[in-house]
């Protein structure tokens, strides 16, 4: 497909945090130019909606009409302007050179008339694609190709125990007006999504911009879809503002230099500060880009505290959503004393864990300051290579720790399907296993057969795989977990894992080994 002619408005508080994506398929009289797009997306509502929530609209121009229109434009016209979309001045993500990042997990398609038929329709040969869709007034399409299977939008190649067609692929959907087809309604409940995934309102109708404000404000906004398998996964997740005002988090500062690093903090729910204190403590540490009210929810750390409460959980925030060797060295450590004195947690079990960027975040934090820690446990880190002469400085892990007086258990976790983290990561045991007092000969394998058990609690245990390395006194300190089908995202399960793990270990206040509890 040639280039896309289209209509693109991006918000004035869009910035470093990734930014929704809402496509929005207009009727044919609306879709001839961007100048008709332009007011349409402005009368609808649309464009307020997105000024609000800081995302990017797109809207394809179709002079020749919806019937013409190729079968798959939402998804090509995504692929497109992703690498068009500039940042408003000094708002990007660092090492993006000025763009904005329209996240996968945050596409939503809605369609109005003969462009709500259109989104139909690619929902049903791509359900995957996006998080969300709303169909206002379309017509009745052709279901046939939910009999197809499933072209994983997230996994090009996935192992041969996956396989779903089309129909199976759960879909968040509201439909309005004359959309809500009996056959259409019938067929997105076959799919077996969440209850709150689909919404059948025949009495929204029109062109009122109160139904954008309604669609956006109680459903898209809350919607996305994980990048946690071949087809993601729906999730329901907060706003920004509930992340502040909900109760769910508290929320706390500390002072480094010039800059302020603001922390959420996670007690098990329900639970009071007295009744907390002495708890371990979770650090988790977000990657490139991803703000702590959309990280919080992702790997499932925060809903192990309230099934467990067993721990407590801090997600630091670093400016610019990227942490930097140099800027950052000295956070963690602030930290824990400040978690200290006002939450007295468990100082001799203090565990550090980070996802992509701030996966090499905690490799680096754990082996320059090993005394803070009890166990690190990394997730889809980048290469040392891609570390060198970044932001992150010219270290993976620091080059005392390998000859070094200090152990740390670590519990490594990486995707067969990561293409922006590295799958193989056997160079970390070179690193890893001799201060740990650990040897490959000492190699076991747990599984889902063996370890990650619907038994122990495990969902999606059976996408695990770890090679697990004991010391002389048999005590498992390392660990290298790779997960099935998993591209650069994270499931719950590998919490529950990489916890099972690091709950094992404590450290005595200044000394260079670690103890099990």
């Amino acid at each position: 497909m040639s280039g896309i002619d289209y209509y693109c408005y991006t918000s004035t508080r869009a910035c470093a945090d990734p930014v929704r994506t809402v496509i929005v398929c207009a009727p044919e009289a609306n879709a001839r130019s961007k100048h008709d797009l332009a007011a349409f997306a402005q009368e609808s509502g649309w464009m307020d909606e997105v000024e609000r929530d800081g995302g990017v609209l797109l809207a394809p121009v179709v002079k020749d009409g919806w019937a013409d229109a190729p079968a798959d434009l939402a998804r090509a016209l995504y692929l497109q302007a992703r690498r068009e979309l500039v940042a408003p001045a000094h708002m990007s993500i660092t090492g993006r050179a000025g763009g904005l990042w329209a996240w996968e997990p945050l596409i939503s398609l809605v369609g109005y008339q003969e462009g709500a038929t259109h989104v139909a329709a690619e929902m049903i040969a791509h359900p995957s694609f996006a998080a969300s869709y709303v169909l206002v007034d379309g017509e009745a399409c052709d279901l046939s190709r939910g009999d197809e299977p499933s072209d994983h939008w997230f996994v090009s190649a996935p192992s041969p125990a996956y396989h779903a067609l089309n129909r199976e692929v759960p879909v968040a959907c509201w439909l309005m007006g004359s959309s809500c087809d009996a056959a259409l309604v019938a067929y997105l409940r076959g799919a077996a999504g969440p209850e709150w995934s689909l919404r059948v309102s025949p009495e929204l109708t029109g062109l009122d911009p109160a139904l954008a404000a309604c669609a956006m404000r109680e459903f898209v906004c809350h919607v996305l879809r994980w990048k946690n398998g071949p087809d993601g996964e729906l999730a329901w997740h907060q706003s920004r503002q509930e992340f502040f005002f909900d109760g769910r988090f508290e929320h706390r500062v500390v002072e480094l230099g010039w800059n302020s690093y603001h922390y959420a903090v996670h007690l098990p729910a329900g639970m009071s500060h007295d009744e907390a204190r002495g708890l371990p403590l979770v650090i988790s540490i977000h990657g490139r880009g991803e703000s702590p009210y959309l990280y919080a929810d992702k790997n499932g750390w925060e809903d192990l505290a309230d099934e467990t409460r067993a721990f407590m959980v801090a997600v630091p925030s670093s400016p610019y959503n990227v942490w930097c060797a140099d800027r950052d060295a000295e956070v963690l450590e602030h930290l824990v004393a400040d978690m200290a004195e006002a939450y007295d947690c468990d100082r001799t079990r203090v565990y550090v864990t980070g996802f992509s960027n701030g996966g090499a975040y905690t490799c680096q934090q754990g082996t320059t300051r090993p005394w803070l820690f009890a166990a690190a446990s990394p997730w889809n880190a980048p290469s040392a290579e891609a570390i060198a002469g970044s932001d992150m400085g010219d270290y993976f892990y620091h080059p005392s720790f390998a000859t070094g007086e200090y152990e740390l258990p670590f519990f490594i976790v990486t995707g067969d399907c990561d293409d922006k983290g590295v799958t193989d990561r056997t160079a970390d045991l070179d690193v890893l296993l001799a201060p740990n007092g650990c040897t490959r000969e000492s190699e076991q394998l747990w599984d889902g057969s063996n370890r990650y058990t619907q038994e122990q609690g495990y969902v999606q245990g059976e996408r695990l795989r770890t090679r697990a390395y004991a010391n002389d006194e048999g005590s498992v300190r390392v660990c290298l977990t790779v997960a099935r089908d998993m591209p650069h995202g994270a499931i719950a399960d590998e919490a529950r894992a990489a916890w099972a793990f690091m709950s094992r270990f404590k450290r005595n206040d200044g000394s260079k080994r670690v103890e099990e509890v």
